[in-house]
């Protein structure tokens, strides 16, 4: 696992994300039911090379209300469930695999364990649905993702409302599950690779950048002159 100290939301973490395949969107890569390989694969292949190729993520996260909600509780969140887990916890960033082929963005590491917190402070109503229903199935994938980039044993996910009782669920690694994953992760990459080869044997996209550099030259050279 390679650690990036990157503060999630940040500029910095979107631009360490670009074009990698993170545990929250593995789902599109291997279907939660059946774990086979799914028909969102190619889709979700071709808005990552695009974001490689234009250097530029596709994600805006801003404008979500309950981001900045989630922002505002989680130190709350965090204390209680390291109260009643009798655990300290550690901030992280953006983690990779070895290969930085994959990744995962945790919201906090369990000290003195190989272990992971995902901590939410959903609405009140999506808060309900976990309490009575449970996570759902793509957290699942979720989980043995952010399990296989980060070697984790477990991962513990716990929503927290401050009016109503937290729920807390520990997904433990699955090896089978995980060896499926990585089979299907390992497809995708082929899927994802042919597509970014076919759309650079085009040419456009390298002329496109030593366009913008002879650009970026003349209009320094321009303010030089000034």
């Amino acid at each position: 696992m390679k650690i990036f100290n990157v503060e999630p939301g940040s500029g910095a973490w979107l631009s360490i994300r670009l074009g990698i395949p993170t545990a929250s969107n593995f789902h599109r890569i291997i279907t939660p039911k059946k774990l086979e390989f799914s028909a969102q694969a190619r889709g979700y292949a071709f808005r990552l090379v695009a974001e490689k190729l234009l250097n530029e993520s596709l994600d805006s996260i801003d404008y979500i209300d309950h981001v900045q909600r989630g922002k505002d509780l989680e130190p709350q969140a965090v204390k209680l469930f390291e109260f009643e887990q009798e655990v300290e916890t550690a901030p992280v960033g953006f983690i990779t695999t070895d290969d930085m082929r994959a990744g995962a963005t945790p919201d906090r590491l369990i000290v003195g364990v190989p272990a992971a917190l995902e901590c939410k402070c959903p609405a009140p109503h999506t808060h309900l649905e976990y309490l009575v229903d449970g996570f759902g199935t793509d957290y699942i994938i979720q989980a043995q993702g952010q399990a296989y980039v980060g070697e984790f044993d477990y991962v513990a996910r716990y929503s927290f409302h401050p009016a109503l009782p937290p729920v807390l669920a520990k997904t433990y690694r699955d090896e089978a599950i995980i060896g499926k994953l990585r089979a299907a992760l390992d497809q995708f990459f082929d899927v994802r690779d042919e597509i970014e080869a076919k759309v650079r044997a085009s040419g456009f996209i390298e002329e496109r950048r030593h366009l913008l550099t002879a650009v970026d030259e003349m209009a320094a050279q321009y303010q030089a002159s000034q």
